[in-house]
């Protein structure tokens, strides 16, 4: 079983009984780290909603926390907050932190990366801000582009069972809100679908489960608010 927490946004915590994953804190609580668990902390880029430098102080706290992060982000802030030995990612590497742990990096249709991460068990994906990102008054060209980024940079996962993937489903798009989320879950096998960057009410993830177009997977999303916790076993 793993214990998933959302903090906020696009933060979400993921933990077993052996590692505890931290995806994307920007704001809210984290939960208890657990001392004798090995925890990764995931960033995926540095908009301020993804990232908050105050992760970093968790370093100080706690005896076995690597972080993972795009490389947008300054190696000097690193440095400046005591961390050592970072795993600094760029879109395309394939990594093994340790043995049985395999990391994949994506690129991401705005900044930083996605990842991939083989660990627990469980594949877990989250998409940072790789999404199909249409909105209104884009021309025809620039439509195209975006479609065809998305659809390229999202090939990496199509050999992969995902057990839980962090998707985007963004209120700012308007009548294209659904689109890259309703994407991932028809072209790819994702057993758990958790929606994440509202930007505005979580009131979105119940307009999906509800319009028609997702009738062949909303069975397979959870909504979780800040603060709230999932038990998947």
């Amino acid at each position: 079983m793993i214990v998933i927490n959302c903090t906020g946004h696009s933060g979400f915590t993921v933990e077993s009984e052996t590692h505890m994953l931290i995806f994307d804190y920007s704001e809210g609580t984290l939960p208890k780290l657990p001392a004798k668990k090995k925890i990764y902390v995931f960033i995926s880029h540095g908009h301020e909603d993804h990232f908050n430098p105050d992760i970093f102080s968790l370093c100080r706290e706690h005896p076995n926390v690597r972080y993972v992060v795009s490389s947008d982000i300054p190696v000097s802030i690193l440095r400046d907050c005591g961390v050592t030995d970072p795993i600094i990612a760029e879109p395309g590497m394939d990594i093994r932190p340790e043995s049985r742990f395999r990391l994949k990096v994506l690129p991401s249709t705005d900044l930083g990366v996605a990842y991939l991460a083989g660990c627990m068990g469980r594949n877990i994906f989250h998409a940072g801000d790789l999404n199909l990102w249409l909105w209104q008054g884009m021309s025809e060209g620039e439509v195209f582009a975006m479609t065809n980024r998305f659809r390229e940079y999202t090939r990496g996962l199509k050999n992969f069972w995902i057990d839980t993937a962090f998707l985007p489903l963004d209120t700012r798009q308007g009548i294209y809100s659904f689109l890259g989320f309703d994407y991932y879950m028809k072209h790819f096998r994702i057993k758990n679908a958790i929606p994440m960057h509202f930007f505005g009410s979580s009131k979105i993830v119940d307009d999906l489960m509800y319009d028609r177009i997702s009738r062949d997977y909303r069975s397979r999303i959870i909504k979780l608010d800040p603060g709230g916790k999932v038990n998947i076993v």
